[in-house]
């Protein structure tokens, strides 16, 4: 008996992702649970398994194609009698089976689906606009829908969607050298997660700076505990403590918005997404329940997350979750910035870099370690002036690092 894998719903709003690389071929035999293939989605590399014992008779996507969740990725041909082998042999193959618990619509519409090469965001607006993808004619790179090509059709004819013929630009070789990367993977998803934040979010930035002297002469005394089991020390876990405390005083920065029901929902619970730079581009890990932890039981996560992420072999749990997010890009370099919100969340906090910086004490000019703290914000959630008391909260914590002690983990 033949039966379909399908791409499955991996969850977190996944719809489609990256084939990067089959671990069988056509015509091997494979076992239940046994890997077929590597897909890439927004969030991570997924290693799939096959759901049947049997043999592998038809692969459908080549390694660097975008496939969709429900769309076929292996037929295999499952373990059966000799005497239901020899009855199927006699009768004349059918063109496509359907399995009523697992084939939506005909085979030739999912093929057809399958190479349909559109972004989320695309087939939304075609959706929006009644417009069939099939029938459109792609521009964009390796014969991409885009946005254009979806509303050109809409204004074009009711029925049947006209050929849309591309435009030929200046050769670039006319211009100069160049050279075509693929948009894959992790900075394909990371545009269309800061594209969407972009459209939906009022972003504001509030800049600040902290002192966070004393904070260095704590860290500095107990690094060598935490080197001693065998992670390091950073800055960051005292800052997540401090933005946790700024969080439980003013929770509507812990918040979505739910635009449908016309609802702010604040959540009762702290898990602190970090923004890093990986050699595939930025990842989001999430420390989950971060007012749970101590500060080394959070150097130890951040460490532990940081290697899985820059070996892409972090889990998709720990990608996702998270309620407001850290972006430490002072360890390349920069003072602030403008952090683009993580949405649904409703706040990032940018750290700058810590530098040695001449500042009045007392009437007296004395050197102090300086931290610029940059504050993105949805202000259709947050008002200004409670955006800079949370920032002020913050402040008073990594200036004051016996505060963190008194609160508890």
């Amino acid at each position: 008996m033949r039966k379909e894998f399908k791409f499955p719903d991996v969850g977190e709003g996944i719809t489609e992702g990256e084939l990067v690389k089959w671990l069988v071929s056509e015509g091997e035999s494979v076992k239940e649970d046994q890997p077929l293939v590597e897909v890439e989605t927004d969030k991570a590399v997924v290693t799939l398994p096959s759901p049947y014992t049997g043999k592998i008779v038809e692969q459908r996507g080549k390694p660097g194609e975008i496939i969709h969740v429900g769309s076929v990725l292996v037929v295999v041909e499952t373990e059966e009698s000799t005497t239901a082998k020899k009855a199927t042999e006699k009768k004349p193959p059918e063109p496509a089976r359907k399995d009523a618990g697992s084939v939506v619509g005909k085979l030739v519409e999912a093929e057809e689906e399958f190479k349909v090469r559109a972004i989320p965001s695309v087939r939304e607006r075609a959706k929006e606009l009644g417009v069939d993808l099939s029938k459109v004619s792609g521009t964009g790179p390796g014969g991409r829908l885009t946005r254009d090509d979806v509303e050109r059709v809409a204004a074009g004819q009711k029925g049947t969607a006209p050929t849309v013929h591309p435009t030929h630009p200046v050769e670039a070789s006319a211009l100069g050298p160049v050279e075509r990367v693929p948009f894959r993977g992790v900075r394909r998803s990371a545009a269309k997660r800061v594209a969407e934040s972009s459209q939906k979010v009022a972003a504001v930035t509030f800049t600040d700076d902290a002192d966070v002297t004393a904070l260095e002469n704590v860290r500095s005394k107990k690094k060598q505990l935490a080197e001693d089991r065998g992670f390091k020390l950073t800055y960051l876990p005292f800052i997540i403590k401090a933005v946790v405390s700024g969080l439980k005083a003013y929770p509507f920065l812990n918040a979505t918005l739910d635009e449908e029901k016309e609802e702010i929902l604040l959540k009762k619970y702290y898990n602190i997404g970090i923004a890093i730079d990986t050699p595939e581009g930025l990842m989001v890990f999430v420390i989950k329940r971060a007012d749970e932890k101590s500060v080394l039981d959070l150097a130890k996560e951040i460490s532990m997350q940081t290697e899985k992420a820059f070996s892409r072999t972090i889990d998709l749990a720990d990608l996702k979750g998270g309620t407001f997010t850290l972006t430490n890009y002072g360890v390349i370099g920069g003072i602030y910035g403008t952090p683009i919100i993580n949405y649904p969340e409703v706040g990032i906090l940018g750290l700058g870099k810590i530098e040695d910086k001449v500042v009045a004490r007392s009437g007296e000019m004395v050197i102090r370690k300086i931290l610029p703290l940059s504050l993105t914000f949805d202000h259709r959630v947050i008002y200004g002036a409670e955006a800079a008391r949370f920032m002020n909260t913050v402040i008073q914590h990594l200036e004051d690092p016996d505060l963190m002690l008194i609160e508890g983990k």
